[in-house]
């Protein structure tokens, strides 16, 4: 699982020639070293329903049973959820 959770910031400046961008970061943010995907919020937020409807569409689905591979992929599903959401 990643270390950090989500975590929202306002662009501030960016300096092409340095291939810098700054952020201002809301309070208690969290830092470390690594590659991060960066997308606008409204975006995040539509990913983030949209992976809960899938949730809740393959548990409701008559496939989804103990051992099955409908509830192995709610369960990864349901993970990252947890990993990512704030």
């Amino acid at each position: 699982m990643s270390k950090l959770k989500t975590q929202i910031g306002e662009a501030l400046t960016s300096d092409f020639s340095e291939n810098t961008w700054t952020f201002e970061m809301q309070d208690n943010f969290s830092v470390t070293a690594g590659e991060f995907a960066i997308l606008p919020k409204d975006k995040y937020e539509r990913l983030l329903v949209a992976m809960k409807g899938i949730v809740n569409s393959m548990s409701a689905h008559p496939d989804y049973e103990p051992n099955s591979e409908f509830m192995d992929m709610v369960t990864r599903c349901e993970d990252i959820l947890d990993d990512v959401e704030q």
